[in-house]
This record gives C-alpha cells, sequence and structure tokens, in this order.
C-alpha cells in the first residue's frame, strides 16, 4: 500500500506534469492560430513550400492531440487520487507497485496485467494482417 507521503510525492508530480503540458499546448494553439490569422501566411511558396507548410501544421495538430489525451489521463489520475483508488490496477485490484508508478505515474495496470493487454493487441494486430 502506498504511504501518504508516497501519493503526496504522485500528487505533485503529476500536477507539475499537468501544468507543463497544458503551458506547452497553450504555446501550440497560439502558434496554430497566428499561422490561421496572419494573411501573409494564405500563400505558401512553391508546391514543397506548401507541402512543408501543411506537414508542420499536421504535426502540430498530432502532439496537441497527444497532449490533450494525456491531460485527460492525469485528470483521471489525480482523481483515482482524490478517490483513494491510485495504485490499485484496474484489470486485477492488485496493488501496483511504487517503482512502476515511478516510471509511469499515470499507469492504471500492473505490470503483468499490462504485459497481457500489449500481448492480444500484438496477437490482434498480427491476425489483422493475415
Amino acid at each position: 500500500m502506498l504511504t501518504k507521503r508516497q501519493i503526496d510525492h504522485f500528487r505533485k508530480r503529476l500536477l507539475a506534469e499537468l501544468k507543463e503540458i497544458e503551458e506547452r499546448n497553450k504555446e501550440k494553439v497560439e502558434e496554430l492560430e497566428q499561422e490561421t490569422n496572419d494573411p501573409s501566411d494564405k500563400f505558401h511558396g512553391d508546391e514543397a513550400d506548401q507541402a512543408n507548410f501543411s506537414e508542420e501544421r499536421s504535426r502540430l495538430l498530432r502532439l496537441r492531440d497527444r497532449d490533450r489525451k494525456l491531460i485527460n489521463k492525469l485528470h483521471e489520475t489525480l482523481a483515482k487520487i482524490d478517490g483513494g483508488t491510485y495504485g490499485i490496477c484496474e484489470s486485477c485490484g492488485t496493488e501496483i507497485g511504487a517503482e512502476r508508478l515511478e516510471m509511469r505515474p499515470v499507469a492504471g495496470l500492473c505490470i503483468e496485467c499490462k504485459q497481457k493487454q500489449e500481448e492480444r493487441e500484438e496477437r490482434d494486430k498480427a491476425l489483422k494482417r493475415r
């Protein structure tokens, strides 16, 4: 069982990561808005320049989407802390080791259940390829 001190440690880490991601995401949004509002950006040179612009914009949107998902995961994890279920495997109900949580504070599965999940996903991918 995690101690109060460990839980406080993870809460601080999660809040710090949340703040960092939200700030980074705000910068991405401002950059995208600036590109959209800048009239000189309507034409991006030749086809190669236009392709580079589109690729960069797509990359920013993918990163922003990834950050949005991580923000949601961080909020869910903080809710688990508040609800007293942090550090409990969502699949089997056993305790998630502090070492695993130190490596991945948002982990919802113990290492054994995570390995089983990844094995199932690999099998499913292999079956789809056939």
